[in-house]
């Protein structure tokens, strides 16, 4: 089956802005609240020291516009992670991504920028954060909507958090808590211990 005008849009807003992927990971379950699900990742380059990836899949259908901000809407879901990475890990963290994305189709909720999520067990790569913060661009260079023939699509970063910086988080406003966290921790890279 062709895959969506909207998934289509986005991909090719990908390839315009990052290039051609080095590789991906395809999650496919016909009877998951999303059947298809890319992971793309682009691996370091001599200028960006950086692993970095990026869903294609999630915003096929429109999160729950359940009361509080954000509404609703479509999004996908980026990660950055500073330094070359094992296939294996690689693979981890595309299936850590996979469940996020499915997250709020799951339970009806929605994902959004400054929401912050437990998980349980360590994010993959980031010993000691077990849990998430979403955020909107992390620099004034980042993507914070992609535009497509079904609307917007916002992208959502997602950065591993220690149980101390989420409980930090918690008192703070999102757009501050963010901020402290640029200013304070290499948020791409796991955390000294």
């Amino acid at each position: 089956m062709a895959a969506p005008p909207v998934l289509r849009d986005i991909f090719n807003a990908y390839r315009t802005r990052q290039g051609e992927e080095d590789d991906g990971f395809l999650f496919e379950d016909e009877h998951a609240p999303i059947s298809r699900l890319d992971v793309l990742v682009y691996r370091p380059t001599p200028t960006a020291d950086l692993t970095s990836f990026a869903t294609i899949g999630m915003a096929a259908n429109e999160m729950s516009a359940m009361p509080g901000p954000g509404g609703g809407g479509r999004a996908e879901l980026h990660f950055r992670r500073r330094g070359r990475l094992t296939r294996s890990g690689e693979g981890a963290i595309a299936r850590r991504l996979a469940n996020l994305a499915i997250h709020p189709f799951l339970t009806g909720t929605q994902l959004n920028w400054g929401h912050m999520i437990g998980l349980g067990e360590d994010f993959p790569t980031f010993p000691g954060c077990r849990a998430v913060f979403l955020a909107g661009p992390l620099s004034a260079e980042g993507l914070d909507y992609v535009r497509t023939s079904a609307g917007a699509v916002r992208v959502i970063n997602v950065v591993p958090i220690t149980d101390a910086e989420r409980e930090r988080g918690r008192s703070l406003p999102p757009v501050e808590f963010a901020q402290s966290l640029l200013e304070h921790v290499d948020i791409f890279a796991e955390r000294p211990r």
